[in-house]
């Protein structure tokens, strides 16, 4: 699929800034889209990938995105358009979302960010061929947890929306926020997620992205709260100082950093 985008928006803009100084312009360029499968722990990882049409504009190192959950690599489909213009952007299905294999069992965030190592890896990303990564939310820790796992696979490391808390408001953030999605038990539950997720959500974006979300929820299953359930048993204030490369802080106005 090729696609002409317009190079703006202000997180666009804050990412390339970041990532390649002095890139952050408005023009037009065509990039090309498509989605493949490489192999990690839990067996097959999916990524949807973009790059300029025309591969002499590919000026910069790649990119890679973790997503938030329980979404999938297309929670990045516009901005992914708007970086892709002069590198390649990988956005990965975390395993378990989107279209990716899954853990039998529950898994913690180093084997969320291991496995994100293991699929960069079998991409062909390694010390002589680094990459940048950046994560949102849970993506932020899984991102993280890849670069702490494979550290020879990064330059550099972009953050949003990190989820750093003490032990004791981490674990009254568990308590709040791990319950379980009741798709089996509460006949009401889909209905309800729809309206507030898709219906309700007029801040969150167009309609079609809102729905795409919704059906990446759908997708996840009951297993989607495993990824929330990894932000919240994960000591961060044990890891994070533990990186050793360049880090891009992105700080909005919310009670995540």
């Amino acid at each position: 699929m090729t696609t002409r985008f317009p190079r703006r928006t202000a997180l666009g803009t804050t990412l390339a800034a970041g990532l390649a100084p002095g890139t952050a312009h408005a023009e037009e360029t065509e990039i090309v889209r498509w989605r493949h499968y490489v192999n990690c722990r839990y067996g097959q990882l999916h990524i949807f990938s973009a790059r300029p049409k025309n591969e002499d504009a590919i000026k910069h190192p790649p990119l890679a995105f973790c997503h938030p959950s329980p979404t999938s690599g297309d929670f990045y489909h516009d901005i992914q358009g708007l970086m892709a213009t002069d590198r390649v952007v990988h956005c990965l299905d975390t395993p378990g979302f989107g279209f990716s294999d899954g853990p039998a069992s529950k898994p913690n965030m180093d084997d969320y960010g291991g496995a994100t190592a293991d699929a960069l890896a079998d991409l062909g990303f390694g010390a002589e061929r680094r990459i940048d990564i950046f994560g949102f939310h849970t993506g932020a820790l899984v991102a993280a947890a890849a670069v702490l796992d494979r550290p020879s696979l990064f330059r550099r490391l972009v953050l949003s929306g990190v989820p750093h808390y003490t032990d004791e408001e981490r674990a009254r953030q568990y308590a709040q926020n791990v319950r379980g999605y009741p798709f089996f038990e509460d006949p009401d539950y889909v209905g309800t997620m729809y309206r507030r997720l898709v219906l309700d959500a007029k801040d969150s974006g167009p309609i079609e992205r809102r729905l795409s979300r919704f059906a990446d929820r759908l997708r996840a299953g009951p297993q989607g709260i495993w990824g929330i359930d990894a932000v919240f048993t994960y000591d961060t204030g044990k890891a994070l100082p533990k990186l050793d490369l360049p880090v891009l802080l992105i700080a909005f106005n919310e009670m995540m950093t």
